[in-house]
């Protein structure tokens, strides 16, 4: 599975806060005049992806954005943006470190998912010593796919099971 980067996560963001599934910059200009939320992660989109001339004209009128727009296209010419939006005292306005952090949860959530998978394995595997059942007869029990299951508990294989089967998992052997 691909690395979500953080121009990715930009353009999906931008697109899901515009409310209408579109990077047309013209729209998205209109839109961030009443959808507050929608400026900060325009701007850093606008500013990572070398649309920041484009969206620089449409924002006539609205110096304090131009002026945010221009100090985050220095940054990222500078190879400094990144560093800024994750230091929580930066001189930039706490709504770009929140577009930031929502970028870091996302972007994380794999590896986060994969060690509460290998935690609750302990677990699993605790309660399968103390209780009288096979791993066939949790799998037939659970639909889970007899392979996997085995690559989850015996081979400790996280990939092999998503966390809410996992969660299953632990719920049956508690009942058992």
């Amino acid at each position: 599975m691909r690395r979500l980067t953080f121009p990715g996560f930009l353009q999906s963001y931008v697109k899901a806060l515009s409310g209408e599934d579109t990077l047309a910059l013209p729209r998205l200009a209109a839109l961030s005049e009443t959808e507050a939320r929608l400026v900060e992660p325009l701007l850093l989109w606008a500013a990572v992806t070398d649309r920041a001339g484009s969206l620089d004209g449409l924002l006539e009128g609205r110096q304090a954005l131009q002026q945010e727009l221009r100090t985050l296209v220095r940054l990222q010419s500078t190879d400094r943006l990144e560093s800024e939006l994750a230091d929580a005292d930066s001189n930039l306005r706490s709504e770009y470190y929140k577009v930031w952090h929502s970028y870091t949860v996302r972007r994380d959530a794999p590896s986060r998912d994969k060690e509460l998978r290998l935690k609750v394995r302990e677990r699993v595997l605790e309660l399968e010593s103390q209780k009288d059942v096979t791993r066939y007869r949790i799998a037939k029990d659970l639909g889970l796919n007899p392979g996997n299951l085995h690559a989850f508990m015996s081979l400790g294989d996280p990939t092999k099971l998503s966390l809410d089967r996992v969660a299953d998992l632990v719920e049956y052997l508690e009942a058992t």
